[in-house]
Protein backbone atom coordinates (compact mmCIF):
# COMPACT_ATOMS: atom_id res chain seq x y z
CA UNK A 1 0.00 0.00 0.00
CA UNK A 2 1.36 3.37 -1.02
CA UNK A 3 0.68 6.32 1.21
CA UNK A 4 0.64 9.75 -0.32
CA UNK A 5 2.93 12.17 1.53
CA UNK A 6 0.59 14.32 3.53
CA UNK A 7 2.22 15.49 6.77
CA UNK A 8 2.00 19.06 8.10
CA UNK A 9 4.99 20.86 9.57
CA UNK A 10 4.87 24.32 11.18
CA UNK A 11 7.92 26.06 12.61
CA UNK A 12 7.12 28.25 15.63
CA UNK A 13 8.66 30.89 17.84
CA UNK A 14 7.62 29.56 21.29
CA UNK A 15 8.32 30.84 24.83
CA UNK A 16 8.83 27.25 25.98
CA UNK A 17 12.40 26.17 26.61
CA UNK A 18 14.21 22.93 26.04
CA UNK A 19 14.94 22.33 29.76
CA UNK A 20 11.16 21.98 30.33
CA UNK A 21 11.24 23.40 33.85
CA UNK A 22 8.30 25.62 32.86
CA UNK A 23 5.26 24.44 30.96
CA UNK A 24 1.86 25.63 29.81
CA UNK A 25 -1.39 23.82 30.41
CA UNK A 26 -4.63 24.22 28.50
CA UNK A 27 -8.24 23.27 29.07
CA UNK A 28 -8.43 21.16 25.92
CA UNK A 29 -6.58 20.27 22.72
CA UNK A 30 -8.37 22.88 20.64
CA UNK A 31 -7.33 25.69 22.99
CA UNK A 32 -3.79 24.33 22.85
CA UNK A 33 -3.80 24.24 19.03
CA UNK A 34 -5.19 27.76 18.78
CA UNK A 35 -2.45 29.13 21.00
CA UNK A 36 0.47 27.52 19.17
CA UNK A 37 -0.94 28.15 15.71
CA UNK A 38 -1.22 31.85 16.46
CA UNK A 39 2.41 32.18 17.49
CA UNK A 40 4.90 33.66 15.00
CA UNK A 41 5.27 30.79 12.53
CA UNK A 42 6.44 29.46 9.24
CA UNK A 43 4.23 26.91 7.53
CA UNK A 44 6.34 24.52 5.50
CA UNK A 45 4.45 23.78 2.30
CA UNK A 46 6.61 20.81 1.36
CA UNK A 47 4.86 17.44 1.18
CA UNK A 48 6.38 15.25 3.89
CA UNK A 49 6.13 11.57 4.31
CA UNK A 50 5.68 10.06 7.78
CA UNK A 51 7.54 12.13 10.35
CA UNK A 52 9.24 10.10 13.03
CA UNK A 53 9.42 11.12 16.66
CA UNK A 54 12.69 12.71 17.77
CA UNK A 55 14.18 12.56 14.31
CA UNK A 56 15.46 15.02 11.73
CA UNK A 57 13.38 16.96 9.24
CA UNK A 58 14.70 18.52 6.08
CA UNK A 59 12.99 21.72 5.11
CA UNK A 60 13.43 23.74 1.96
CA UNK A 61 14.73 26.86 3.62
CA UNK A 62 18.14 28.44 4.10
CA UNK A 63 19.27 28.00 7.73
CA UNK A 64 19.89 31.74 8.13
CA UNK A 65 16.23 32.42 7.39
CA UNK A 66 14.82 30.19 10.13
CA UNK A 67 17.15 30.69 13.09
CA UNK A 68 14.42 32.56 15.00
CA UNK A 69 12.29 29.45 15.30
CA UNK A 70 12.79 27.13 18.27
CA UNK A 71 9.72 24.96 18.16
CA UNK A 72 7.74 22.80 15.78
CA UNK A 73 4.28 21.30 15.60
CA UNK A 74 3.49 18.54 13.17
CA UNK A 75 1.00 15.82 12.36
CA UNK A 76 0.90 12.82 10.07
CA UNK A 77 -2.46 13.37 8.41
CA UNK A 78 -2.38 10.06 6.67
CA UNK A 79 -2.38 8.23 9.98
CA UNK A 80 -4.08 10.44 12.60
CA UNK A 81 -5.30 13.91 13.35
CA UNK A 82 -3.08 14.31 16.44
CA UNK A 83 -0.66 17.18 16.64
CA UNK A 84 2.79 16.56 18.04
CA UNK A 85 4.82 19.31 19.66
CA UNK A 86 8.59 19.36 19.74
CA UNK A 87 11.62 21.51 20.47
CA UNK A 88 14.16 22.28 17.78
CA UNK A 89 17.43 21.06 19.22
CA UNK A 90 19.70 21.86 16.32
CA UNK A 91 19.75 23.29 12.79
CA UNK A 92 22.28 22.10 10.22
CA UNK A 93 23.09 23.71 6.88
CA UNK A 94 22.69 21.26 4.00
CA UNK A 95 22.77 23.69 1.12
CA UNK A 96 21.38 27.10 0.23
CA UNK A 97 17.91 25.63 -0.19
CA UNK A 98 17.81 22.90 2.48
CA UNK A 99 18.21 22.92 6.29
CA UNK A 100 18.09 19.88 8.50
CA UNK A 101 16.44 20.43 11.87
CA UNK A 102 16.74 17.96 14.73
CA UNK A 103 13.66 17.81 16.93
CA UNK A 104 12.94 16.52 20.45
CA UNK A 105 9.39 15.83 21.49
CA UNK A 106 7.82 18.18 24.05
CA UNK A 107 6.31 15.29 25.93
CA UNK A 108 4.22 17.46 28.25
CA UNK A 109 2.50 19.39 25.47
CA UNK A 110 2.11 16.30 23.36
CA UNK A 111 0.51 14.13 26.07
CA UNK A 112 -0.85 16.48 28.75
CA UNK A 113 -4.48 15.51 28.07
CA UNK A 114 -3.65 11.82 28.45
CA UNK A 115 -2.21 12.11 31.96
CA UNK A 116 -3.98 10.94 35.12
CA UNK A 117 -2.22 12.15 38.27
CA UNK A 118 -2.13 9.65 41.11
CA UNK A 119 -1.19 9.94 44.75
CA UNK A 120 2.53 10.38 45.16
CA UNK A 121 4.97 11.94 47.59
CA UNK A 122 4.79 15.68 47.04
CA UNK A 123 7.83 17.51 48.41
CA UNK A 124 6.84 21.09 47.46
CA UNK A 125 3.88 22.74 45.85
CA UNK A 126 1.60 25.75 45.92
CA UNK A 127 -1.05 24.95 48.51
CA UNK A 128 -4.77 25.52 48.15
CA UNK A 129 -5.20 26.68 51.77
CA UNK A 130 -2.79 29.34 53.00
CA UNK A 131 -4.32 30.00 56.41
CA UNK A 132 -1.89 31.15 59.11
CA UNK A 133 -0.55 28.11 60.91
CA UNK A 134 -1.70 25.63 58.25
CA UNK A 135 1.81 25.04 56.94
CA UNK A 136 4.70 24.94 59.39
CA UNK A 137 7.09 22.32 58.01
CA UNK A 138 10.61 23.76 58.36
CA UNK A 139 12.03 25.23 55.17
CA UNK A 140 15.66 25.32 56.37
CA UNK A 141 16.10 28.79 54.89
CA UNK A 142 18.47 31.44 56.16
CA UNK A 143 16.46 33.93 58.22
CA UNK A 144 19.09 36.46 59.26
CA UNK A 145 18.59 38.80 62.20
CA UNK A 146 15.27 39.67 63.82
CA UNK A 147 13.61 42.97 64.63
CA UNK A 148 10.89 44.01 67.09
CA UNK A 149 7.55 44.70 65.40
CA UNK A 150 5.43 45.45 68.48
CA UNK A 151 5.38 45.00 72.25
CA UNK A 152 3.00 44.04 75.06
CA UNK A 153 3.54 43.74 78.82
CA UNK A 154 2.16 41.35 81.46
CA UNK A 155 2.95 42.98 84.83
CA UNK A 156 3.63 40.99 87.95
CA UNK A 157 1.65 43.59 89.86
CA UNK A 158 0.92 47.27 89.66
CA UNK A 159 4.15 49.14 90.42
CA UNK A 160 2.92 51.79 92.82
CA UNK A 161 3.94 52.52 96.37
CA UNK A 162 0.62 51.35 97.83
CA UNK A 163 0.44 48.11 95.84
CA UNK A 164 3.42 46.48 97.54
CA UNK A 165 3.92 45.43 101.16
CA UNK A 166 7.06 44.76 103.19
CA UNK A 167 7.10 41.11 104.23
CA UNK A 168 8.93 39.69 107.26
CA UNK A 169 10.06 36.09 107.43
CA UNK A 170 10.80 35.36 111.11
CA UNK A 171 11.37 32.55 113.56
CA UNK A 172 9.47 34.35 116.33
CA UNK A 173 7.18 37.34 116.59
CA UNK A 174 8.35 40.53 118.31
CA UNK A 175 7.51 41.19 121.93
CA UNK A 176 3.97 42.35 122.47
CA UNK A 177 2.37 40.18 119.80
CA UNK A 178 0.39 37.76 121.87
CA UNK A 179 -1.56 36.38 118.89
CA UNK A 180 0.24 33.87 116.70
CA UNK A 181 0.63 34.94 113.09
CA UNK A 182 1.11 31.82 111.04
CA UNK A 183 1.35 33.72 107.81
CA UNK A 184 -0.07 30.93 105.75
CA UNK A 185 -3.27 30.31 103.87
CA UNK A 186 -6.01 29.29 106.28
CA UNK A 187 -6.10 25.53 106.61
CA UNK A 188 -2.59 24.91 105.27
CA UNK A 189 -1.50 23.71 108.70
CA UNK A 190 2.14 24.65 108.49
CA UNK A 191 2.55 24.21 104.75
CA UNK A 192 3.32 26.78 102.08
CA UNK A 193 2.64 25.63 98.57
CA UNK A 194 2.37 22.08 99.90
CA UNK A 195 5.82 22.20 101.54
CA UNK A 196 6.28 22.13 105.34
CA UNK A 197 7.39 25.47 106.78
CA UNK A 198 7.33 26.43 110.44
CA UNK A 199 8.53 29.98 109.87
CA UNK A 200 6.18 32.87 110.43
CA UNK A 201 5.31 35.44 107.77
CA UNK A 202 3.63 38.77 108.09
CA UNK A 203 3.51 41.97 106.08
CA UNK A 204 3.08 45.66 106.78
CA UNK A 205 2.15 48.31 104.28
CA UNK A 206 4.53 51.19 105.17
CA UNK A 207 8.25 51.65 105.53
CA UNK A 208 7.65 53.36 108.88
CA UNK A 209 5.86 50.30 110.23
CA UNK A 210 8.66 48.04 109.02
CA UNK A 211 11.28 50.14 110.79
CA UNK A 212 9.26 50.16 114.02
CA UNK A 213 8.98 46.37 113.95
CA UNK A 214 12.76 46.07 113.63
CA UNK A 215 13.10 48.39 116.62
CA UNK A 216 10.59 46.24 118.53
CA UNK A 217 12.90 43.27 118.04
CA UNK A 218 15.89 45.28 119.27
CA UNK A 219 14.20 46.65 122.37
CA UNK A 220 12.09 43.69 123.38
CA UNK A 221 12.85 40.28 124.68
CA UNK A 222 12.93 38.70 121.20
CA UNK A 223 16.25 39.31 119.47
CA UNK A 224 16.43 40.79 115.98
CA UNK A 225 18.25 37.63 114.87
CA UNK A 226 14.74 36.17 114.65
CA UNK A 227 14.33 38.10 111.38
CA UNK A 228 15.41 35.75 108.60
CA UNK A 229 14.44 37.84 105.60
CA UNK A 230 12.63 41.02 104.57
CA UNK A 231 11.35 41.44 101.03
CA UNK A 232 8.74 43.24 98.93
CA UNK A 233 5.53 41.45 98.09
CA UNK A 234 2.48 42.45 95.98
CA UNK A 235 -0.55 43.49 97.98
CA UNK A 236 -2.72 40.66 96.60
CA UNK A 237 -0.39 38.14 98.31
CA UNK A 238 -1.31 39.66 101.70
CA UNK A 239 -4.39 38.51 103.55
CA UNK A 240 -6.03 41.75 104.68
CA UNK A 241 -9.47 40.21 105.00
CA UNK A 242 -9.15 38.98 108.60
CA UNK A 243 -11.35 39.96 111.53
CA UNK A 244 -8.66 39.87 114.25
CA UNK A 245 -5.27 40.74 112.79
CA UNK A 246 -2.15 40.78 114.87
CA UNK A 247 -1.15 44.27 116.01
CA UNK A 248 2.28 45.15 117.35
CA UNK A 249 2.72 47.34 120.42
CA UNK A 250 3.02 50.43 118.19
CA UNK A 251 -0.37 49.74 116.63
CA UNK A 252 0.82 48.46 113.26
CA UNK A 253 -1.30 45.76 111.62
CA UNK A 254 0.70 42.62 110.83
CA UNK A 255 -1.13 40.76 108.06
CA UNK A 256 -0.38 37.13 107.17
CA UNK A 257 0.46 36.07 103.62
CA UNK A 258 -1.50 33.87 101.29
CA UNK A 259 -1.04 31.94 98.07
CA UNK A 260 -2.53 33.71 95.10
CA UNK A 261 -3.42 32.77 91.56
CA UNK A 262 -5.62 34.13 88.81
CA UNK A 263 -6.56 33.40 85.22
CA UNK A 264 -6.36 36.05 82.55
CA UNK A 265 -6.99 36.21 78.82
CA UNK A 266 -4.63 38.30 76.79
CA UNK A 267 -5.83 38.94 73.29
CA UNK A 268 -2.79 39.18 71.13
CA UNK A 269 -3.53 40.56 67.73
CA UNK A 270 -0.74 39.44 65.50
CA UNK A 271 0.63 42.38 63.52
CA UNK A 272 -0.49 42.38 59.89
CA UNK A 273 2.97 43.54 58.83
CA UNK A 274 6.47 42.33 59.56
CA UNK A 275 9.47 44.41 60.54
CA UNK A 276 9.89 47.54 58.50
CA UNK A 277 6.20 47.51 57.53
CA UNK A 278 6.65 44.63 55.07
CA UNK A 279 3.37 42.89 54.16
CA UNK A 280 3.99 39.30 53.03
CA UNK A 281 2.13 37.63 50.19
CA UNK A 282 2.60 34.15 51.65
CA UNK A 283 1.14 33.58 55.10
CA UNK A 284 3.86 31.15 56.14
CA UNK A 285 5.93 34.24 56.92
CA UNK A 286 3.54 34.93 59.82
CA UNK A 287 4.71 31.66 61.44
CA UNK A 288 7.93 30.57 63.12
CA UNK A 289 10.78 30.90 62.46
CA UNK A 290 9.93 33.98 60.44
CA UNK A 291 7.61 35.52 63.06
CA UNK A 292 7.26 34.64 66.74
CA UNK A 293 6.70 36.01 70.25
CA UNK A 294 9.77 36.54 72.41
CA UNK A 295 9.03 36.69 76.14
CA UNK A 296 11.46 37.92 78.78
CA UNK A 297 11.22 38.49 82.52
CA UNK A 298 13.86 41.26 82.30
CA UNK A 299 16.13 39.22 84.55
CA UNK A 300 17.79 36.72 82.22
CA UNK A 301 15.00 34.22 81.59
CA UNK A 302 13.20 34.09 78.27
CA UNK A 303 11.00 31.83 76.17
CA UNK A 304 9.92 31.76 72.52
CA UNK A 305 6.27 31.18 71.60
CA UNK A 306 4.81 30.64 68.14
CA UNK A 307 1.79 32.57 66.92
CA UNK A 308 0.41 29.54 65.15
CA UNK A 309 0.30 27.53 68.38
CA UNK A 310 -2.32 29.75 70.01
CA UNK A 311 -6.01 29.26 69.18
CA UNK A 312 -7.71 32.10 67.37
CA UNK A 313 -10.80 33.86 68.59
CA UNK A 314 -13.01 36.43 66.96
CA UNK A 315 -12.76 39.69 68.90
CA UNK A 316 -15.02 42.33 67.39
CA UNK A 317 -14.14 42.57 63.74
CA UNK A 318 -10.83 40.77 64.17
CA UNK A 319 -9.82 37.15 64.43
CA UNK A 320 -6.67 36.93 66.48
CA UNK A 321 -4.63 34.49 68.55
CA UNK A 322 -5.74 34.38 72.16
CA UNK A 323 -3.29 33.77 74.99
CA UNK A 324 -4.77 32.41 78.21
CA UNK A 325 -2.50 32.18 81.22
CA UNK A 326 -2.41 31.70 84.98
CA UNK A 327 -0.42 33.80 87.41
CA UNK A 328 0.80 31.85 90.44
CA UNK A 329 2.37 33.42 93.52
CA UNK A 330 3.74 31.36 96.42
CA UNK A 331 5.25 33.27 99.40
CA UNK A 332 8.07 31.58 101.28
CA UNK A 333 11.49 32.81 102.40
CA UNK A 334 11.09 34.87 99.23
CA UNK A 335 8.29 35.08 96.68
CA UNK A 336 8.00 32.65 93.77
CA UNK A 337 5.82 33.89 90.91
CA UNK A 338 5.29 32.29 87.53
CA UNK A 339 3.22 32.83 84.40
CA UNK A 340 1.85 29.52 83.11
CA UNK A 341 0.09 29.24 79.74
CA UNK A 342 -3.05 27.20 79.54
CA UNK A 343 -3.96 27.17 75.85
CA UNK A 344 -0.60 27.06 74.13
CA UNK A 345 -0.27 24.54 71.30
CA UNK A 346 -4.06 24.23 71.33
CA UNK A 347 -3.95 21.70 74.17
CA UNK A 348 -7.03 21.18 76.36
CA UNK A 349 -7.84 18.51 78.92
CA UNK A 350 -11.21 18.23 77.23
CA UNK A 351 -12.90 20.20 74.50
CA UNK A 352 -13.32 23.36 76.58
CA UNK A 353 -11.21 23.20 79.75
CA UNK A 354 -7.70 24.67 79.58
CA UNK A 355 -4.89 22.66 81.08
CA UNK A 356 -1.94 24.15 82.90
CA UNK A 357 1.36 23.63 81.13
CA UNK A 358 4.23 24.77 83.37
CA UNK A 359 6.85 23.73 80.81
CA UNK A 360 5.71 26.58 78.61
CA UNK A 361 5.63 29.08 81.46
CA UNK A 362 8.10 31.71 82.51
CA UNK A 363 8.97 32.95 86.00
CA UNK A 364 8.72 36.56 87.01
CA UNK A 365 11.86 38.28 88.20
CA UNK A 366 12.62 37.84 91.89
CA UNK A 367 11.07 40.44 94.14
CA UNK A 368 13.48 42.86 95.81
CA UNK A 369 15.13 41.62 99.00
CA UNK A 370 15.39 44.45 101.48
CA UNK A 371 18.35 45.56 103.57
CA UNK A 372 17.98 46.46 107.22
CA UNK A 373 20.18 47.28 110.15
CA UNK A 374 20.09 46.29 113.80
CA UNK A 375 21.86 48.00 116.71
CA UNK A 376 24.41 45.57 118.11
CA UNK A 377 24.61 47.30 121.51
CA UNK A 378 20.87 47.33 121.98
CA UNK A 379 20.68 43.65 121.08
CA UNK A 380 23.60 42.86 123.39
CA UNK A 381 22.10 44.83 126.21
CA UNK A 382 18.74 43.13 125.69
CA UNK A 383 20.43 39.78 125.86
CA UNK A 384 23.01 40.49 128.58
CA UNK A 385 21.75 43.51 130.57
CA UNK A 386 20.17 41.50 133.34
CA UNK A 387 23.25 39.30 133.69
CA UNK A 388 25.56 42.34 133.88
CA UNK A 389 23.52 43.94 136.64
CA UNK A 390 23.35 40.68 138.51
CA UNK A 391 27.11 40.10 138.24
CA UNK A 392 27.93 43.62 139.47
CA UNK A 393 25.53 43.34 142.38
CA UNK A 394 26.78 39.92 143.31
CA UNK A 395 30.39 41.06 143.16
CA UNK A 396 29.77 43.98 145.52
CA UNK A 397 27.91 41.79 147.96
CA UNK A 398 30.62 39.19 147.77
CA UNK A 399 33.28 41.81 148.66
CA UNK A 400 31.34 43.06 151.67
CA UNK A 401 30.76 39.54 152.95
CA UNK A 402 34.44 38.73 152.54
CA UNK A 403 35.40 41.79 154.64
CA UNK A 404 33.03 40.85 157.48
CA UNK A 405 34.10 37.24 157.57
CA UNK A 406 37.76 38.16 157.57
CA UNK A 407 37.30 40.52 160.52
CA UNK A 408 35.44 37.98 162.59
CA UNK A 409 37.85 35.12 161.96
CA UNK A 410 41.23 36.72 161.56
CA UNK A 411 41.24 39.66 163.93
CA UNK A 412 41.95 43.19 162.88
CA UNK A 413 44.99 42.52 160.70
CA UNK A 414 43.48 39.42 159.11
CA UNK A 415 40.20 41.23 158.66
CA UNK A 416 41.88 44.03 156.75
CA UNK A 417 43.59 41.53 154.50
CA UNK A 418 40.33 39.65 153.83
CA UNK A 419 38.51 42.90 153.08
CA UNK A 420 41.12 43.95 150.60
CA UNK A 421 40.97 40.55 148.86
CA UNK A 422 37.16 40.69 148.62
CA UNK A 423 37.13 44.22 147.23
CA UNK A 424 39.76 43.39 144.63
CA UNK A 425 37.80 40.34 143.46
CA UNK A 426 34.57 42.33 143.19
CA UNK A 427 36.33 45.14 141.33
CA UNK A 428 37.76 42.73 138.80
CA UNK A 429 34.32 41.29 138.04
CA UNK A 430 32.79 44.74 137.71
CA UNK A 431 35.62 45.89 135.45
CA UNK A 432 35.17 42.89 133.16
CA UNK A 433 31.44 43.54 132.87
CA UNK A 434 31.97 47.20 132.12
CA UNK A 435 34.59 46.30 129.50
CA UNK A 436 32.14 43.98 127.74
CA UNK A 437 29.50 46.70 127.80
CA UNK A 438 31.94 49.25 126.37
CA UNK A 439 32.99 46.85 123.62
CA UNK A 440 29.36 46.25 122.66
CA UNK A 441 28.85 50.03 122.50
CA UNK A 442 31.74 50.44 120.07
CA UNK A 443 30.44 47.88 117.53
CA UNK A 444 28.50 49.68 114.76
CA UNK A 445 24.97 48.64 113.62
CA UNK A 446 24.89 45.32 111.79
CA UNK A 447 23.67 45.02 108.17
CA UNK A 448 21.30 42.23 107.15
CA UNK A 449 19.56 41.10 104.02
CA UNK A 450 20.64 42.30 100.61
CA UNK A 451 23.32 44.94 101.10
CA UNK A 452 23.09 45.70 97.40
CA UNK A 453 19.44 46.40 97.88
CA UNK A 454 18.93 48.34 94.64
CA UNK A 455 16.86 46.27 92.21
CA UNK A 456 16.98 47.69 88.70
CA UNK A 457 13.93 45.80 87.41
CA UNK A 458 11.80 46.99 90.33
CA UNK A 459 13.22 50.51 90.25
CA UNK A 460 12.38 50.85 86.55
CA UNK A 461 8.90 49.46 87.25
CA UNK A 462 9.57 46.61 84.83
CA UNK A 463 8.85 43.63 87.08
CA UNK A 464 6.81 42.10 84.30
CA UNK A 465 6.84 39.62 81.46
CA UNK A 466 7.67 41.50 78.29
CA UNK A 467 6.11 40.21 75.07
CA UNK A 468 8.06 41.25 71.99
CA UNK A 469 6.58 40.51 68.56
CA UNK A 470 9.57 39.55 66.44
CA UNK A 471 10.07 39.02 62.72
CA UNK A 472 12.85 38.77 60.21
CA UNK A 473 14.16 41.91 58.58
CA UNK A 474 12.25 43.28 55.57
CA UNK A 475 15.09 42.51 53.15
CA UNK A 476 15.17 38.85 54.15
CA UNK A 477 11.36 38.69 54.30
CA UNK A 478 11.14 39.91 50.71
CA UNK A 479 13.63 37.28 49.52
CA UNK A 480 11.84 34.42 51.25
CA UNK A 481 8.42 35.69 50.19
CA UNK A 482 9.46 35.69 46.52
CA UNK A 483 10.90 32.22 46.94
CA UNK A 484 7.57 30.95 48.29
CA UNK A 485 5.73 32.70 45.47
CA UNK A 486 7.87 30.94 42.90
CA UNK A 487 8.19 27.49 44.46
CA UNK A 488 5.41 27.14 47.02
CA UNK A 489 5.85 25.49 50.43
CA UNK A 490 7.49 22.32 51.57
CA UNK A 491 4.55 19.94 52.25
CA UNK A 492 6.06 16.41 52.38
CA UNK A 493 2.72 14.69 51.89
CA UNK A 494 1.43 11.67 49.97
CA UNK A 495 -1.26 13.21 47.80
CA UNK A 496 -2.39 14.05 44.30
CA UNK A 497 -0.21 16.96 43.16
CA UNK A 498 -1.77 20.41 42.82
CA UNK A 499 -1.18 21.08 39.12
CA UNK A 500 -3.96 23.68 39.22
CA UNK A 501 -5.49 25.73 42.01
CA UNK A 502 -3.63 29.01 41.58
CA UNK A 503 -4.57 31.84 39.26
CA UNK A 504 -1.40 31.99 37.18
CA UNK A 505 1.05 29.22 38.03
CA UNK A 506 1.54 26.07 40.12
CA UNK A 507 4.88 24.63 41.12
CA UNK A 508 5.13 20.94 41.94
CA UNK A 509 8.10 18.85 43.04
CA UNK A 510 7.65 15.17 43.75
CA UNK A 511 9.64 12.11 44.73
CA UNK A 512 9.04 9.00 42.56
CA UNK A 513 6.18 10.65 40.74
CA UNK A 514 3.30 8.35 39.80
CA UNK A 515 1.26 9.21 36.70
CA UNK A 516 -1.01 6.87 34.75
CA UNK A 517 -1.11 7.30 30.95
CA UNK A 518 -1.43 5.19 27.78
CA UNK A 519 1.51 6.79 26.03
CA UNK A 520 5.03 5.68 25.11
CA UNK A 521 6.80 4.67 28.29
CA UNK A 522 9.93 6.67 27.59
CA UNK A 523 7.81 9.81 27.21
CA UNK A 524 5.90 8.97 30.41
CA UNK A 525 9.13 8.54 32.35
CA UNK A 526 10.37 11.87 31.05
CA UNK A 527 7.20 13.56 32.31
CA UNK A 528 7.68 11.91 35.72
CA UNK A 529 11.26 13.15 35.83
CA UNK A 530 10.03 16.68 35.11
CA UNK A 531 7.88 16.55 38.25
CA UNK A 532 10.67 14.92 40.27
CA UNK A 533 13.01 17.75 39.29
CA UNK A 534 10.39 20.42 39.93
CA UNK A 535 7.96 21.75 37.35
CA UNK A 536 6.16 25.09 37.11
CA UNK A 537 2.89 24.86 35.20
CA UNK A 538 1.59 28.17 33.85
CA UNK A 539 -2.13 28.53 33.25
CA UNK A 540 -2.26 31.54 30.94
CA UNK A 541 0.10 32.14 28.03
CA UNK A 542 -0.20 35.91 28.44
CA UNK A 543 1.30 35.72 31.96
CA UNK A 544 3.88 33.01 31.20
CA UNK A 545 7.07 33.53 33.24
CA UNK A 546 5.72 36.77 34.70
CA UNK A 547 6.27 36.41 38.43
CA UNK A 548 5.20 39.98 39.05
CA UNK A 549 1.59 38.86 38.63
CA UNK A 550 -0.44 37.96 41.68
CA UNK A 551 -1.10 34.28 42.11
CA UNK A 552 -4.06 33.87 44.45
CA UNK A 553 -5.84 30.64 45.27
CA UNK A 554 -8.79 30.04 42.95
Amino acid sequence: MVITPNSDVILLKSPLELNQSNQLNFRNAQEQYNYFYNLPKLVIDTDFTYLRKDNAIKVDRLVDDIYQYNYVMYRNDAYSNKWFYAFIEKMDYINDRVTQITIKTDVFQTWQFDLTYKQTFVEREHVNDDGIGKHTIPENLETGEYQIVDHREIPMASITDDSWYICFCVTALPEGCDRAVNGRVKGDNGRIGGVFNSLKFFAVNTFTAAQKIIEDYEQGSVLSEAIQNVYMVPAFCVNTDITAPTIDRNGHVMNPLKNYSNTEDLYLQQPTVLAGGYTPVNNKLYCAPFSYIYMSNNAGQDVQLNWEDFPVQKIGNYTMPTMTYYKYYVPSASLSAKLIFSNYKNYFSDETTPTQMPNYGISFAKVPVCAWTTDYYTNWLTQNGVNVQTNIGASIAQGLVGTAVGTLTGGFVGGIAGAVSGVVSAGTTIANSMAQMHQAQTIPPQAHGNASTGDLVYALKRNAIECYFMSIRPEMASCIDKYFSMFGYKVNQVKVPNVTGRANWNYVKTIDCYIDADIPQDDLQEIKNMFNNGLTIWHHPNTFMNYSQSNPIV
